[in-house]
């Protein structure tokens, strides 16, 4: 009986070297290339201009933002891969172009008793005032009196004005092809919303706005669950008629910088 247990002890070794080998060789699910369940990162956003891309109207916009965001998987294959995505804004301004006043040039006739005017100078605006673009750089006009061409003529001149905004995003999706590759297409959905000190993007629109976006990039792995992106997003802004709502759609370029465990 002993020798038997021996010859199978004997016998043993090998199998049990084996499966050790293995064992070290085998890396734990949470350090492989993208297999994290959930992840953190920190993000940076820049828009240097705004037109009407989808919905907006409210031109030369500019965005610059301070971000965070979280995942966290609902679905992965050897494929592709479906994340649940959350994003906070805590630093984000927005700037407006401002109308800051006006170069004036007046010749009018006499009218009704009224003596003429002639005048000549600059009108600072008492409070700078948004608007929708700056495309309107003059305004002329002139009129005939007794044989005798009379004009006004106004060349505006524009400032802009940063307004911070803090954002939220906590409904959002997240999809990546070849989630174990070192380079992994994205494309995200967020939805969530905005609030400011004061109306944007002008006055009397609202201080409480309404926030969606959705874009494409890739995010390059540096090391296990260590990774850099690189988006391209549109994103708009809107009041959704809680006041007037010109509405505001933006190009943005997203970086970040993400860690998974």
């Amino acid at each position: 009986m002993l020798a038997r247990r021996s010859l199978i002890l004997v016998l043993s070794w090998p199998i049990v070297l084996i499966g050790v080998a293995r064992a070290q060789n085998v890396q734990p699910s949470s350090t492989r290339l993208g297999s994290s369940p959930r992840t953190w990162s920190i993000f940076t956003e820049y828009s240097p201009g705004s037109s009407h891309i989808i919905l907006g109207y409210s031109n030369q916009r500019e965005f610059v933002t301070l971000g965070a965001s979280f995942t966290q998987r609902l679905f992965q294959n050897r494929i592709w891969r479906l994340d649940y995505r959350a994003e906070i804004r805590p630093l984000m301004v927005e700037s407006d172009p401002v109308l800051t006043g006006d170069y004036y040039n007046i010749n009018l006739p006499p009218y009704d008793g009224y003596p003429g005017l002639q005048e000549s100078g600059y009108y600072r605006q008492p409070h700078e005032t948004p608007v929708l673009s700056t495309a309107l750089k003059s305004s002329n006009y002139t009129f005939t009196y007794h044989g005798q061409t009379y004009y006004q003529n106004y060349t505006f001149t524009y400032g802009r004005r940063w307004t911070y905004v803090v954002g939220l995003s906590p409904a959002g999706l997240e999809a990546k092809v070849l989630p174990r590759s070192k380079v992994q297409p994205v494309l995200t959905l967020m939805t969530g919303f905005a609030v400011s000190p004061r109306d944007i993007p002008i006055f009397d629109s609202s201080a409480f706005n309404f926030t969606f976006s959705f874009g494409a990039g890739f995010d390059f792995l540096l090391r296990a669950n260590r990774s850099m992106r690189f988006e391209y997003r549109i994103q708009h802004l809107s009041n959704a008629d809680l006041g007037t709502d010109p509405g505001i759609d933006s190009q943005m370029i997203h970086v970040g910088y993400s860690w998974g465990r």
